[in-house]
């Protein structure tokens, strides 16, 4: 099993979308995945059109796991097939319980062994804050994905993150991969953030490999206003097909380079 985070010290990059759609890649290769939403939003639930299970019920948070008044069973929310998602409901507070009752530090770990007889892969996806659980999360992850928006926010939240990871004693080494997002061909602005990303990626996380560039693609927002995935097989007007299949060709190549 391989735990695989996606992070970034900014909001509005494209975290969440992009490791929704690793996820439902790799179910639909027939592996068995976990996304734990490490943010109060759930953003993720919405992805994949299930923002009703967010609120379903009112017990199944990751929370009560950690509190020991649910199984670890419980959390799975099903969204796709050999896809499951565990939502969080309170991440403050359970970060202050991180920091001041170290014995539930010893239960999250735990609870991820656990899984890892169930799972082949289990998928972190974070906040831009930062919190106890974030840096326990971070550290349980083999692999961390930075995902970085292609504008001058953007570039600022790649060095924000990497000065994170510094000042909170993380592996750099951790980091795999830096995703950028929202190039266009077309727009003078992502074009040059790209190859000041590239100069600060040689610089700062040597041994991390810069991918593709996701395109900025209005299909994304139309799609996930369906709560549909690039990799999901319905029916769509031809114009919205057509699209949906130049981004999930565009996500494939990059998927199929990375390696956990």
């Amino acid at each position: 099993m391989s735990i695989v985070s996606t992070f970034c010290k900014k909001g509005g990059v494209g975290k969440t979308t992009f490791i929704g759609y690793l996820a439902h890649y790799y179910a639909k290769q027939g592996k068995k995945v976990l996304v734990l939403s490490a943010d109060d939003q759930n953003s993720i639930f919405k992805i994949f059109g299930k923002e009703d299970k967010i609120f379903e019920q009112d017990d199944n948070y990751l929370e009560f796991y950690i509190a020991k008044r649910a199984e670890l069973g419980d959390l799975l929310i099903e969204v796709r097939e050999n896809l499951y998602l565990i939502k969080t409901l309170n991440t403050d507070k359970l970060s202050m319980k991180l920091t001041l009752e170290r014995g539930q530090e010893k239960i999250l770990r735990n609870m991820f062994e656990e899984y890892s007889s169930f799972f082949d892969y289990i998928f972190i996806d974070f906040p831009p804050s930062s919190s106890r659980l974030t840096e326990v999360l971070l550290d349980l992850s083999d692999s961390i994905c930075l995902v970085v928006g292609l504008d001058t926010l953007g570039l600022s939240g790649f060095w924000n993150t990497i000065q994170y990871f510094i000042d909170n004693e993380l592996s750099l080494e951790s980091i795999k991969y830096i995703v950028p997002n929202g190039f266009s061909k077309i727009k003078r602005a992502p074009k040059k953030s790209l190859e000041t990303l590239k100069e600060q990626v040689k610089e700062f996380t040597p041994n991390a490999k810069l991918t593709d560039a996701i395109s900025d693609k209005s299909i994304i927002k139309n799609i996930q206003a369906e709560g549909i995935s690039p990799f999901d097989e319905i029916e769509l007007p031809p114009y919205d097909k057509k699209n949906k299949d130049l981004l999930e060709e565009e996500l494939l190549k990059i998927f199929k380079e990375l390696d956990f």
